[in-house]
């Protein structure tokens, strides 16, 4: 997977608005997920596991593949930073509008 340029506020919104959940973005690689988890609807930092990792990279060395940034940033999953949360996709939205937009989202 080549590096991604930024989603962009409007465009993230729309998407969400769409119910087209979970899914992430960030620039060059994903970073963070909107998504519904635990009941609310979230957006939140995708982290990768160094020891999921790890075993990954020993797997794909052993198999005799390659390891690229993008097979790191696939393991990403949503267990870091909360940068919003709303019980509804309403609630998300008007928090998206107001909240500070990242430039590399």
């Amino acid at each position: 997977m080549a590096p991604i340029p930024p989603m962009g506020r409007e465009p993230a919104i729309e998407r969400a608005r769409g119910g087209n959940l979970p899914f992430s973005f960030g620039s060059p690689h994903p970073t963070v997920a909107i998504l519904v988890q635990d009941g609310v609807y979230r957006i939140r930092e995708l982290v990768v596991s160094a020891a999921e990792e790890r075993a990954a990279y020993d797997r794909a060395m052993a198999e005799g593949s390659a390891w690229m940034p993008e097979h790191h940033h696939a393991l990403g999953r949503p267990t870091g930073a909360i940068y919003a949360e709303a019980a509804s996709i309403a609630e998300l939205v008007a928090a998206m509008e107001a909240m500070s937009w990242p430039a590399d989202w």
